[in-house]
């Protein structure tokens, strides 16, 4: 697990991206190159997304975050953003599914994130999702 203060950099980098996220959307569409086959990660809607997190939080959190984590858009984020790109997306998506499940400021949808609660369900589940995909690979 990555030290508190590069959590720290890295809950601020997705809170500015979740915020210019937000007024991008609110902005005009920008004209994509037709050639490029890259997904524009800033105007994917996520709302399917936050449905199945949303129904696998009434089972528990840990389950919310294994929906969250075994879904193929991260798989993409990953590959075209690399590990850093894949970390901003990540935060800055659980800000704004917070915001979007509980109505709740960016200031406590980070704090949600920060808990240690929160921390412990999101570990479980990634080691949960790694355990299942390592007998897989061998």
């Amino acid at each position: 697990m990555a030290s508190a203060n590069k959590q720290q950099k890295r809950a601020t980098r997705a809170k500015a991206k979740a915020k210019q996220n937000r007024t991008q959307r609110a902005a005009a569409p920008v004209e994509l190159d037709p050639n490029d086959d890259r997904i524009d990660f800033e105007s994917v809607d996520l709302t399917e997304l936050f449905k199945t997190m949303i129904d696998a939080e009434k089972i528990s959190q840990q389950a919310m975050c294994t929906a969250f984590l075994e879904d193929p858009l991260l798989t993409l984020v990953y590959e075209q953003e690399g590990e850093e790109g894949a970390m901003d997306f990540i935060l800055a998506a659980l800000i704004e599914y917070r915001q979007w499940s509980t109505e709740a400021d960016e200031a406590a949808a980070l704090a949600w994130i920060e808990s240690p609660a929160f921390q412990a369900d999101y570990v479980a589940a990634s080691d949960a999702i790694a355990a299942q995909t390592q007998p897989k690979a061998n």
